[in-house]
């Protein structure tokens, strides 16, 4: 099978199956996908999608984001939209505010970072339904902008209650440097080091995330079970959906 989906109009559209669980089980093919936005999706490739048999999408962008690059899947007869992300950003971008200064690169990691450990929390409403539709049966995919940071912390942490192991968590995560094609939202003259802080997926990132959620909850169990509301039968279904 094909992990990554190949689209003319987006570049990190991918299939989550295939991930060994740490009791042998696999995750299935066709059923789990992330993605960066899917605003820029071709006729071909909205074909290429309901191909796949995905029925419903989850978008985790801001409400700005959302208006500015429309969903092509919006009022689609196969797919439905779930708008999920915040209608409001909870602070300003690096690239909002951006102007240049030797401290930039540090500062963009810092807010980077303060970004992934509200993240569990903050969009723990878009997660938890993306757990509950995978349960039902509903083919998904999840996406942001860019299909790094927010999606990636949904599928990181779907991958997680499905008990996919953390290293292999993190390989997903960073298969974003290999595929997403940016397409030039960085601004102009922006040095390297400050690129690579906003548009890389890095370790440190998503290391983040966990630890946060093992500060306030103890474990991903824990956070999955008082934080998204997921009672054992939820991640049972969860399970019984995405698992072979």
């Amino acid at each position: 099978m094909q992990r990554r989906i190949e689209l003319e109009g987006v570049t990190n559209f991918r299939d989550l199956g295939g991930y060994t669980t740490a009791n042998g089980e696999t995750t299935k093919w066709g059923t789990m996908f992330r993605s960066d936005t899917l605003a820029l999706l071709s006729d071909q490739d909205m074909e290429t999608v309901c191909a796949l048999g995905v029925n419903t999408a989850v978008d985790l962008r801001y409400g700005h984001e959302r208006e500015d690059e429309p969903s092509r899947f919006l009022d689609h007869d196969q797919v439905t939209v779930l708008a999920l992300g915040l209608n409001e950003p909870p602070t300003e971008s690096v690239l909002d505010s951006y102007q240049f200064s030797p401290d930039l690169p540090r500062i963009a990691r810092e807010r980077m970072t303060e970004n992934y450990r509200n993240y569990p929390f903050r969009y723990a409403k878009g997660y938890g339904t993306l757990m509950r539709r995978l349960g039902a049966g509903e083919r998904v995919v999840v996406h942001c902008t860019a299909g790094k940071d927010r999606a990636g912390t949904a599928a990181a942490l779907t991958l997680s209650a499905l008990g996919v192991p953390r290293e292999t968590v993190f390989e997903d995560y960073l298969l974003t440097n290999q595929y997403w094609d940016r397409a030039g939202r960085e601004r102009p003259g922006m040095d390297a080091e400050t690129v690579a802080s906003i548009f890389s997926a890095r370790e440190e990132y998503l290391h983040a995330a966990f630890a946060e959620i093992e500060s306030r909850c103890g474990t991903v169990e824990s956070y999955l079970e008082e934080v998204l509301e997921l009672d054992e039968a939820a991640i049972r279904a969860l399970r019984a959906a995405c698992l072979d």
